[in-house]
């Protein structure tokens, strides 16, 4: 994480969807995992905005790289704020995590400090 550390100019919260059972009553719940953890986002694949007659619509696919052991997995809403490592105020963007994929250091990290995450993002948001 050495060399990664300091790239790593934005920060996501992750929000997991569990079951909660209440009374007998089972009902899913999107729980926050981890707030603030640092992250980048790269490869932005950004589509245009798609006008319809009720909604308009953005769709983007980009990816994250985050440390090697951050808890996050296919399917998990993450909210990334833009530069939120370097104080900037950016509103929060939500995406759906696709599945990481780990790439380690073949000596553990300790020689070239690139172990990380690479996580696909899916975003399908309304405008405005």
């Amino acid at each position: 994480m050495y060399m990664m550390a300091s790239w790593y100019t934005d920060l996501m919260d992750i929000y997991r969807v569990g079951n909660t059972v209440t009374d007998g009553i089972t009902t899913q719940d999107l729980s926050l995992i981890a707030s603030g953890v640092p992250c980048r986002v790269y490869s932005n694949q950004t589509n245009n905005w798609n006008g319809r007659a009720t909604e308009a619509t953005i769709r983007a696919d980009e990816k994250l790289s985050c440390d090697i052991n951050t808890d996050v997995r296919e399917g998990d809403t993450l909210y990334i704020t833009r530069g939120g490592a370097l104080g900037r105020g950016l509103e929060p963007v939500r995406y759906i995590a696709s599945k990481p994929v780990a790439y380690f250091d073949p000596v553990g990290g300790a020689m070239t400090g690139l172990e990380h995450l690479q996580v696909g993002l899916h975003a399908d948001n309304i405008a405005g």
